[in-house]
C-alpha cells in the first residue's frame, strides 16, 4: 500500500476507489482465438502503396491502418484500401530521417512519430502540428535539472505519446549517468506535460538492469525475469500501469499484483489488485547468469570466430567487474524466487492483455489473461503458441510480416469476442 500511496501523492492526485479481484475460479482457457480476415500490401494496390520495408504500424478508432514505410506514412482503410500518403525522407517539418523509436496513435486520433532527436505530432486529419526537438522545450530541461537525467540520455531513451496538441506523456529511464558508479540506482518515470507544465505520474527504481565498469564507460545486462514497469494509454484521459517487481505482495502460495489507473488532467486515481499463482524462476534461467556459464558461452563463441578468422586474438575471459555483475544477477534471481505475473502487455482500450510464456514439451506456450481495467476483473484467458506481437485495436490483431518467399504485408486477424467476455 505504501508504494501505491507514494506514486499517487507524488503525482498530486486524489485516490478515489479500490477494486480487488481475488481468487476467481479459472475457466478452461480459450484456444484458436485469432482468425485471419485480411492480408494486403504486396499486390492489388498502386505502386506507391506497395510495402517495401515497413517498420511500424498503428491503427486509429475508425480502423484506418497507418504503416511507416520508406520514410513515408502509408494509410489504408479498414478494408486495406489505399487512403493517403504523407511524409518523406529528410530533416524538415513532416519529414523523417530514421525509423521511428515510437509510432503511436492516441485514443483521440493524434499520431506521434518519435525519432532519436525529435518527435512529430499529426492531427487526426493527418496534418502536421509540429516537429519538436527534445532539447528545445522547457519540460526536458526540467527533466534534466530536477530528475538528474542527462540530456543525451533523454534523446536516446525517451518515448513520447501525444494525447492531443498540448498534453504529452513521456516515458524515461535513467540508464546512462554522466558520472558512472556501480552503486548508482536507476529509475523509470512516467511524466505528464500540459504545454510546459511537467508532473511525475509514476517513479520506480529499476530492478532489472545491472551495470559494470569497462574502459571508457560502462556495460550493462538486463534480467527482465525480475520484473519491470508496464503501461498503456487506455483512453483519452486514462493511463494504466504496474511494476511487476515493486507492486507485488507475496503470500505462501499466491501473489497479488496491483494495477494503477490515472487520469492526470482530472487529478483522479484508482487501483485494483489481481491474485495469481506463484511460479518459480526456472533453474535454467538462473544458470544463464552464472559467471562460469557465461565464460563457457564466450569461449565457444571465440572458438567459432577463430575458425573463421584465425588471425584474430579473441579473449573469452570475463573481467572481474563482469563476474561481479553476473554474481549479483544470479543472487538477485535466487532471492526473488518467483517469475513475474506476465512478461509482456498489450491493450485494446480498457482491455488489458497480460502475456505469460511457459515451456511445454520443448516449445513455448503463451498464456494470455485478459482483464477489464474498468471493473478490475478477469474476463477471459486463452492459449497461443505464437507470440502476440503487433497492434491490438477494436477487437482485431494487426501484424507486419513477410511470408516465406514473399513481400511484406499487413495481416488483420479477428479476435474471438469471447476474449472480451462477450
Amino acid at each position: 500500500m505504501k508504494k501505491i500511496l507514494s506514486a499517487v501523492l507524488e503525482a498530486g492526485l486524489l485516490l478515489c476507489c479500490l477494486s480487488i479481484a481475488l481468487g476467481q475460479t479459472p475457466q478452461k482457457p480459450l484456444e484458436n482465438v485469432f482468425t485471419l480476415e485480411l492480408q494486403f500490401g504486396d499486390k492489388d494496390v498502386p505502386d506507391e502503396y506497395l510495402l517495401a520495408q515497413p517498420r511500424s504500424l498503428a491503427v486509429n478508432n475508425a480502423g484506418d491502418i497507418y504503416v511507416f514505410d520508406e520514410f513515408k506514412i502509408k494509410v489504408f482503410d479498414k478494408n486495406g484500401k489505399p487512403k493517403a500518403i504523407f511524409g518523406g525522407r529528410g530533416q524538415g517539418p513532416g519529414e523523417f530521417n530514421e525509423s521511428p523509436r515510437n509510432f503511436f496513435i492516441s485514443p483521440t486520433g493524434w499520431l506521434t512519430v518519435s525519432e532519436s532527436q525529435s518527435y512529430s505530432i499529426f492531427s487526426p486529419a493527418n496534418k502536421l502540428i509540429d516537429k519538436i526537438r527534445y532539447l528545445s522545450i522547457p519540460a526536458y530541461n526540467s527533466i534534466k535539472n530536477d530528475y538528474k537525467i542527462n540530456l543525451g540520455n533523454i534523446a536516446f531513451n525517451a518515448k513520447i505519446f501525444a494525447l492531443n496538441e498540448k498534453e504529452i506523456i513521456i516515458t524515461q529511464s535513467t540508464v546512462a549517468p554522466e558520472n558512472f558508479n556501480e552503486k548508482d540506482e536507476y529509475y523509470d518515470y512516467l511524466f505528464y506535460t500540459n504545454v510546459d507544465k511537467l508532473s511525475v505520474l509514476a517513479k520506480y527504481r529499476k530492478e532489472e538492469i545491472f551495470t559494470y565498469k569497462i574502459q571508457g564507460g560502462f556495460g550493462s545486462e538486463i534480467a527482465e525475469m525480475l520484473g519491470r514497469l508496464w503501461y498503456a494509454i487506455i483512453s483519452s484521459s486514462k493511463i494504466f500501469y504496474t511494476h511487476t517487481f515493486h507492486d507485488v505482495a507475496f503470500s505462501n502460495t499466491n501473489a497479488q499484483l496491483t494495477f494503477h489507473i490515472l487520469s492526470p488532467a482530472g487529478n483522479t486515481a484508482s487501483y485494483f489488485a489481481v491474485t495469481y499463482q506463484l511460479e518459480a524462476i526456472p533453474d535454467s534461467v538462473i544458470q544463464k547468469y552464472n559467471p562460469s556459464y557465461r565464460e563457457k558461452l564466450r569461449k565457444e563463441s571465440a572458438e567459432r570466430m577463430k575458425q573463421r578468422y584465425p588471425q584474430l586474438d579473441i579473449s573469452y575471459k570475463l573481467s572481474d567487474e563482469e563476474k561481479d555483475m553476473y554474481n549479483r544477477i544470479e543472487n538477485a534471481l535466487k532471492q526473488r524466487k518467483y517469475k513475474p505475473m506476465f512478461t509482456a502487455l498489450q491493450s485494446d482500450g480498457a482491455y488489458i492483455f497480460l502475456i505469460n510464456d511457459t515451456a511445454e514439451k520443448g516449445s513455448i506456450k503463451y498464456i494470455v489473461t485478459v482483464i477489464n481495467s474498468e471493473s478490475g476483473k478477469e474476463v477471459s484467458r486463452f492459449i497461443t503458441f505464437e507470440y502476440i506481437y503487433g497492434t491490438i485495436k477494436n477487437g482485431y490483431l494487426y501484424k507486419l510480416t513477410t511470408p516465406k518467399d514473399g513481400y511484406p504485408v499487413v495481416q488483420k486477424y479477428r479476435i474471438d469476442p469471447r476474449v472480451y467476455g462477450k
